[in-house]
């Protein structure tokens, strides 16, 4: 994990930083949070993986529009860009099923032109690390699976998603010292189940 960024900075701007940037964000969780919005339609024509790399290709290309305030809003940003390239992988979907002219296709198929890795600065990610990525997630989403129902999306919205506690008890209509109880329980729960899960690997860091 890198330092956090002094104030003021943009690491996020700086090829010389973005690797690290990137490195210090738990990806697997992020796969988390872009699988469940996939749902199962979109899980044969994408994967997480293809919604991350042109994440991070529109986040490198608009990096002048965000603001630098710290890693946490940064990953709030990025699952934002996120969130609406699956909305308009939704879209293009429903038209082909219309009969439209469009193909939904992977957003990987760029590299027929030329490989997304190519547009970002160096260390963005490697095939070792997405395929790390990618089983650090299903243990994640076994230990989500394992919460009960109203644990399970309060851990999800506020330790995966980042959502702020009192937005999901609004989201829940449910008062705030409940949603706050069901957040500690779901969180202690879970991160006991995501350490059955990895092993070793879970006793150093049990939690996005």
């Amino acid at each position: 994990m890198m330092d956090e960024p002094k104030a003021g900075s943009a690491p996020h701007r700086d090829p010389t930083e973005w690797g690290r940037l990137v490195e210090s964000l738990d990806v697997a969780s992020v796969f988390v949070v872009i699988n469940s919005w996939l749902g199962p339609k979109l899980r044969g024509p994408l994967s997480a993986e293809d919604i991350w790399q042109d994440t991070l290709w529109c986040s490198w290309r608009d990096r002048e529009q965000h603001e630098w305030r710290g890693l946490s809003a940064w990953r709030v940003w990025l699952l934002s860009i996120a969130q609406n390239r699956v909305r308009d992988a939704g879209r293009l979907l429903g038209r082909t099923k219309r009969g439209g002219a469009h193909h939904t296709a992977p957003f990987s198929t760029l590299a027929e032109r030329e490989s997304v890795s190519q547009m970002l600065p160096p260390g963005s990610t490697t095939p070792s690390r997405v395929a790390g990525f990618r089983e650090r997630a299903r243990a994640m989403e076994a230990a989500l699976e394992s919460l009960d129902p109203d644990l399970r999306v309060v851990v999800q919205m506020r330790l995966f998603e980042e959502v702020p506690i009192r937005e999901v008890a609004a989201h829940l209509k449910v008062p705030l010292s409940t949603a706050k109880d069901r957040l500690l329980r779901g969180v202690t729960s879970y991160r006991h189940r995501l350490r059955q899960l990895l092993g070793d690997e879970g006793r150093e860091e049990a939690a996005p």
